[in-house]
């Protein structure tokens, strides 16, 4: 197949010119490589993390911006593709802002709803980002994300998805600094009742997952897991689930994105094809979550055991709500 043209190439320079006043030859993605965490603030440095993260999460896209996308040149850079790059280049330019110890700000606000948003991240980055440096950035970095991800058509379910992620982390931080709590902080979810059937002989309302929060125990110090409990038949996350899998992401962000596990359970009631289905199905709903929170595809594996390798070992027809799982795990 014959390669793009050079016309219609994304160049570094152009890269530069929109990010990096200054830049030559090298686009901020490629200065990245080089930069540093910032030494003086543990804000800083988590913020650094998450921009470096997000600079990367584009995959190819990024990391070539002024070559064809492909070897075989067969996708370019040009058009809906050089917005992406830019994206890239844009977190690779706050990471590189940040390892030169300057401060960086959330990105502006572009309406009534954002503007909100923005105001109550400020007040709670205020309060709470020298005491809780690591959940501060990860809330900024969701802000930003929502913000900047939005302006490029094809990353609107990203864009999307930060915004849904942004609502957890900014009222765990309002939570974590009470001066600074809105308001319209919710709740957590309220998990299933114990009773809840599994037969898929007469299902049930999608009624959405309970999650156990944060790293549960491992055999391995450098295998961290995290368990996201369901109910009823359902693979539905809610905001309590996400927050496990916020901490999963940011763990593996801290821990170099490194190859994630993730193996679906059910409880022994409904037949043994039928739970095995469910269970990978339930791995899947927490992988294609993990993407769209950044993870990389290539780097998790499913799988689903059904009824077998219970949490709580129980006779077979028993409804259980602590076997209805996924487990996910990283193997830094």
């Amino acid at each position: 197949m014959a390669h793009i043209g050079t016309s219609r190439r994304f160049t570094a320079a152009a890269a530069c010119s929109l990010l990096l006043a200054g830049c030559v030859n090298f686009s901020a993605l490629d200065n990245l490589a080089d930069a540093t965490p910032p030494a003086d603030s543990r804000f800083a440095q988590a913020l650094f993390q998450d921009d470096v993260f997000l600079a990367h999460s584009f995959g190819d896209v990024g990391q070539a911006s002024y070559t064809a996308f492909d070897q075989e040149g067969s996708l370019s850079l040009a058009q809906v593709d050089s917005d992406v790059a830019n994206l890239a280049n844009a977190y690779a330019a706050k990471a590189l802002q940040l390892s030169r110890g300057e401060d960086v700000d959330p990105e502006p606000s572009k309406d009534v709803a954002s503007h909100a948003l923005r105001d109550r991240l400020v007040r709670a980055l205020t309060a709470g980002r020298d005491t809780f440096p690591r959940d501060a950035a990860r809330a900024q970095a969701d802000y930003d994300c929502w913000m900047l991800n939005g302006t490029v058509a094809s990353q609107a379910p990203a864009a999307a998805q930060c915004r849904a992620s942004l609502d957890v982390t900014l009222s765990r931080l309002e939570n974590e600094v009470p001066a600074a709590a809105a308001p319209s902080a919710q709740p957590p979810a309220t998990p299933a009742p114990a009773s809840a059937p599994e037969t898929p002989a007469a299902p049930a309302p999608a009624t959405p997952a309970a999650a156990t929060p944060g790293p549960q125990s491992s055999s391995s110090p450098t295998a961290p897991t995290y368990t996201v409990n369901f109910a009823l038949n359902s693979t539905a996350l809610t905001p309590r689930a996400m927050s496990v899998l916020q901490q999963a992401i940011a763990d593996a962000r801290a821990g170099g994105q490194p190859k994630i596990e993730v193996v679906g359970h059910t409880d022994t009631s409904g037949g043994e094809a039928y739970n095995k289905g469910l269970s990978l199905r339930r791995a899947a709903v927490v992988r294609d979550s993990l993407v769209r929170l950044g993870a990389r595809r290539e780097a998790i594996e499913i799988e689903g055991v059904g009824k077998t390798d219970l949490a709580v070992q129980t006779a077979d027809g028993v409804r259980e709500p602590r076997n209805r799982r996924s487990v996910i795990t990283l193997e830094i």
